[in-house]
C-alpha cells in the first residue's frame, strides 16, 4: 500500500499448512530461531481486514488470531493487546519514512502532508484512530510502543528533510525541528479527528506554506528573508 492508504488493503491468505508450519517455529521449543515473518504478515493483514469491517472497538485478539490462522499463545507472544497489534500494523502500511527527497523541502513537506492527508481522510483511519488514542491515553507502555514503531521515526523523517533543505541553503537551521513536526502534524489530526473535516489539497498546501514560510523567515513576523531581524534590547 503506497500513497493511497484509502486501505485498498490486499489481503494475502496464508493456506492452512503454512499457518502451522509457521506457529511450529513460534512455539517455545524453538528457542533460538529467529521470527517467522509469515506470522506477522497473517496477523497484520487479518487485523487490517477486521478492522475495515467490524471497526477498533470490535476487534479482538482471539478474531485476530481465527483470521489469521495461528494460535493465540504465538499472538500474544509479540503482542500483548489489540492495539499493540494495530500500531505495528499501521506502521507497517502507513511506513515510517513519508518525506521523500523531492529536491526541496516545499515539495518534501507537501509529500509528506498529502500521505497524511489521505490516510487520515480514509473511512478506515476515521474508524481506527480514535479508539486508539483512547487506549493510548489509558496505556503508557503501548503509547511508548507507539512512539517508538511510528511516530519516532516519522519525525526523523521529517527531520531528514529539514537537514537536507538547510544544506541546499533553502532555510536557516530551525531553532526546534520538534516544533516543526508537530506544526505539520497537529493541523491534519484536528481537522480530521476533532472537526470531522476532510483535508483537502487547499488544506494541506496552506499548512506547508505556513511552515515553509515560517521556517525561511523564522517567528519574527516583521523579519524579511533568511536572516532575521536584530531584536531592539
Amino acid at each position: 500500500m503506497t500513497a493511497t492508504i484509502y486501505i485498498t488493503i490486499h489481503i494475502i491468505m496464508i493456506s492452512s499448512a503454512r499457518g502451522t508450519e509457521a506457529e511450529r517455529s513460534a512455539r517455545p521449543g524453538a528457542a533460538g530461531r529467529p521470527r517467522d515473518p509469515e506470522i506477522d504478515r497473517a496477523v497484520f493483514d487479518a487485523a487490517l481486514n477486521l478492522l475495515d469491517q467490524v471497526g477498533y472497538g470490535q476487534l479482538s485478539l482471539e478474531a485476530i488470531a481465527r483470521r489469521a490462522s495461528v494460535s493465540r499463545p504465538s499472538l500474544y507472544r509479540r503482542w500483548p493487546s489489540k492495539a499493540a497489534v494495530v500500531v505495528a500494523a499501521l506502521a507497517k502500511v502507513a511506513g515510517t519514512d513519508p518525506a521523500p527527497d523531492t529536491g526541496s523541502l516545499r515539495g518534501d513537506l507537501t509529500a509528506l502532508a498529502s500521505t497524511m492527508a489521505e490516510m487520515y481522510n480514509s473511512g478506515f483511519a476515521r474508524r481506527v484512530v480514535p479508539g486508539l488514542l483512547g487506549d493510548l491515553g489509558d496505556q503508557p507502555d503501548l503509547a511508548e510502543r507507539f512512539q517508538e514503531a511510528y511516530i519516532r521515526p516519522r519525525r526523523a523523517s521529517t527531520k531528514a528533510a529539514l537537514a537536507r533543505a538547510v544544506e541546499r541553503g533553502e532555510i536557516p537551521p530551525p531553532a526546534d525541528t520538534e516544533v516543526v513536526c508537530d506544526l505539520l502534524a497537529g493541523p491534519p489530526l484536528l481537522q480530521a479527528f476533532v472537526l470531522d473535516r476532510h483535508i483537502d489539497a487547499a488544506s494541506v498546501a496552506h499548512i506547508v506554506d505556513a511552515v515553509v514560510t515560517w521556517l525561511a523567515h523564522g517567528p519574527d513576523p516583521g523579519a524579511v528573508g533568511p536572516a532575521r531581524r536584530r531584536r531592539r534590547p
